[in-house]
């Protein structure tokens, strides 16, 4: 036979606010840890293996053809010499690449806040839950 247990042994699952709360806060502790982690690895990734003439044939080209076409002083008739384009290609492609690690150094600011901040979430609110949990 079957002995059943005393009341006060039985256990009841309760759903207190403040429990769903520190689920809630855990949870997007960690999923948004790790979507800001990622962020920052990719952008990391991203900088290491396309190099700077990658970027620029692939993403930026062009702002760089632009210069065979520019008229200097407004008129039509005075065509950019050969090196006057090439001065000024040399110019975007050092633009360029400055603004691109302004970009990356954006993005990696970005993604490393996010991810404390998030990562910081979840250490203050996984510890409570744990405990709320437990105690059920």
């Amino acid at each position: 036979m079957v002995a059943k247990k005393p009341a006060h042994e039985t256990k009841t699952h309760t759903r207190s606010p403040l429990k769903i709360y520190f689920l809630i806060m855990t949870l997007v502790g960690v999923i948004g840890s790790v979507i800001s982690f990622g962020i920052l690895c990719f952008s990391i990734g991203k900088q290491i293996i396309i190099t700077n003439d990658e970027y620029i044939a692939g993403e930026r080209y062009y702002e760089i053809e632009n210069c065979k076409y520019n008229d200097y002083d407004g008129k039509e008739s005075t065509k950019a010499t050969t090196a006057e384009i090439k001065q000024c290609e040399e110019e975007k492609k050092v633009m360029l690449v400055q603004s691109r690690k302004v970009t990356y150094k954006q993005d990696v600011l970005g993604g490393a806040i996010r991810g404390i901040l998030f990562f910081g979430i979840f250490i203050i609110h996984y510890p409570r839950f744990m405990r709320f949990t437990k105690k059920d």
